[in-house]
């Protein structure tokens, strides 16, 4: 599988993730508040994205890190993801903070590696997608009062979900438009 397809596959699926996200917001009401008050400190969910965020780190942890390190990388990923368990609180808004800084790092890098068609724009929303995974990793408990404020305001609500459901339709239509390296 090339580069390239693996990036516009990479696209779909992110599309597709930002969709549901979008589809879920504009669901939320404010008799969801105490179930959505709990989604940013599951364990579960958090642990298999953190996980996988770990694991997205190891091939850029690479070039950074001294040769006697290099072997320790994936055991390290492990015993980080155990450590994580029991001393993190906030484990998914912390994951989902992470994967969202990955996810913009590499669909940026990607559009201007592959000349995706308004490489401008689709890196300016993955920017605020990064920066919103910075907030979420740094401060987790701003993702509970983003959820409550998305339960408890239509017009943030609104906001919120027109706001993944256009990155979601950028992120599809980039996938579509990226021709792979030609200029």
């Amino acid at each position: 599988m090339s580069n390239c397809l693996l990036y516009r596959l990479a696209l779909v699926l992110a599309a597709l993730a930002e969709i549901a996200a979008a589809v879920w917001i504009f669901r939320r009401k404010a008799e969801n508040t105490p179930q959505t008050d709990r989604i940013p400190r599951a364990k579960i969910p958090g642990i298999v994205l953190g996980f996988l965020a770990l694991l997205w780190c190891v091939p850029h942890a690479r070039p950074i890190v001294f040769d006697w390190m290099l072997p320790m990388l994936y055991p390290m990923v492990i015993g980080l993801t155990i450590l994580s368990w029991f001393f993190l609180d906030y484990l998914f808004s912390r994951a989902l903070g992470g994967l969202m800084i990955l996810c913009a790092y590499y669909f940026v890098h990607g559009a201007w590696e592959f000349h995706t068609p308004g490489t401008a724009g689709l890196s300016i929303l993955y920017w605020l997608l990064g920066i919103a995974g910075i907030a979420f990793s740094g401060k987790p408990c701003w993702m509970r009062d983003f959820l409550r404020s998305c339960c408890r305001s239509p017009k943030i609500r609104t906001a919120a979900g027109i706001s993944l459901a256009v990155l979601s339709a950028v992120t599809l239509l980039a996938a579509v438009l990226t021709a792979g390296g030609v200029q």
